[in-house]
């Protein structure tokens, strides 16, 4: 392919993007703003199960929730306490309004893993699998973990429920939440 042509094609995709973007900006706000409630700072209580019940909550973490990139995108920030290893948690929430849904980056600072979860709003619950994005997390056994998010307020704030599979079509079953409720 020449030099000009992939110019050439750069451009139209650019231009192609600007024609489809609404006249008030290049992202979905709408969408964007149904999430819009995890914004703030946050006491965040992470909470993992344990087999065939619920262990006790970790001591409470701040979390501080953010739009960034002229409003395109809310970034969350806080520790997170796994058995042995704290380390920071990043996620950054979007809506991709060309293929019509939410997607859901988290990053670590322990394995400088980026996890991409996608998927749909219904009935005021986000949820989002990884599964088809390439980075479900390696079982040890030559086969996937596949992980599914919930993302959905609560009376006091908002909560992020996690569920694992070995296939995206279930069953699931839980592995942690994470409770906000607003920090003082």
């Amino acid at each position: 392919m020449t030099k000009s042509f992939k110019n050439a094609l750069i451009g139209l995709s650019l231009l192609a993007a600007t024609n489809m973007a609404p006249a008030t900006g290049a992202f979905a706000e709408d969408e964007l703003e149904a999430i819009g409630y995890i914004n703030g700072r946050w006491n965040a209580i992470a909470t993992y199960y344990d087999t065939d019940h619920w262990a006790a909550p970790l001591a409470p973490a701040r979390a501080v929730a953010d739009t960034v990139m002229g409003g395109a995108f809310i970034r969350l920030q806080m520790p997170v306490a796994f058995p042995g290893a704290t380390f920071q948690y990043e996620m950054t929430f979007s809506y991709d309004r060309f293929n019509g849904e939410y997607r859901f980056g988290f990053l670590d600072d322990l394995n400088g893993y980026l996890d991409v979860y996608a998927g749909q709003m219904q009935e005021g619950i986000v949820t989002v699998l990884n599964a088809d994005t390439g980075t479900a997390f390696p079982d040890g056994e030559g086969g996937k973990v596949i992980g599914k998010l919930e993302l959905g307020q609560t009376d006091t704030g908002f909560q992020i429920m996690g569920y694992i599979s070995a296939t995206k079509d279930g069953p699931f079953s839980p592995y942690m939440k994470l409770d906000f409720s607003p920090a003082e």
